[in-house]
């Protein structure tokens, strides 16, 4: 997905979990002197409701998106501190945080927290969040790409819309589609063109909304 034009990824998601248990049975008899004899079965062993619940329960552990599944129990990105400020520091954080965040989305196949800090008109922020859709609709997955920004610069001057602009170099991770049945689709090789990219944020009741991104 080139974040150059409308930063756009069509990328899939799957889960799958399978879960088994058993008992065994067992038999007692007696016979006494002079008379038939007799047999009993004993009901059968009845797992523990620990070790039930421990076999039901899947791994807890954060893993990361792979070639081998989607990613599992990991954590949105943080909000950074600085980020919550209205200054050009603040808005420089919360550009990354937003990429962070479109990665996670990508690898999550959920995007709640990216239209949470993206303006509705946000056309590049609805694209993502579209494909993001997607992947959830069609039970692939993604692994990245992930992206770094630098060389961020704003004069935090103000449009007649309330937006500020920022300048920046964007580095884009490889990145792989998987298809439901865990195949290779596509990938790309990441990089930097080296063009400088534009974010468009306006800062309101104490947080940054992305209003739109694209080149500079």
């Amino acid at each position: 997905m080139a974040p150059r034009r409308p930063f756009r990824c069509s990328l899939l998601l799957i889960c799958l979990l399978i879960l088994t248990g058993c008992g065994a049975p067992s038999d007692a008899g007696a016979q006494g002197a002079g008379q038939a004899s007799a047999s009993a079965s004993a009901p059968a062993a009845v797992p523990s409701a620990a070790s039930a619940s421990a076999a039901a329960s899947p791994d807890p552990r954060p893993t990361p998106a792979s070639s081998r599944g989607p990613a599992r129990n990991v954590p949105p990105p943080a909000l950074p501190e600085v980020a919550k400020q209205n200054t050009a520091e603040g808005f420089e954080a919360f550009t990354q945080y937003w990429f962070d965040v479109a990665t996670y989305a990508f690898e999550a196949s959920s995007g709640n927290e990216l239209r949470h800090i993206s303006a509705s008109d946000c056309k590049v922020c609805s694209a993502y969040a579209t494909d993001i859709d997607r992947i959830a609709d069609a039970a692939g997955w993604a692994q990245g790409p992930a992206w770094n920004i630098s060389g961020f610069k704003s004069n935090m001057i103000r449009d007649p819309l309330g937006q500020v602009i920022g300048y920046f170099i964007l580095d884009e991770s490889p990145s792989y589609v998987f298809s439901a049945e865990g195949e290779p689709r596509s990938s790309r090789k990441g990089g930097n063109s080296g063009n400088a990219k534009a974010a468009y944020a306006s800062f309101h009741d104490g947080r940054w909304v992305m209003r739109q991104l694209g080149q500079a």
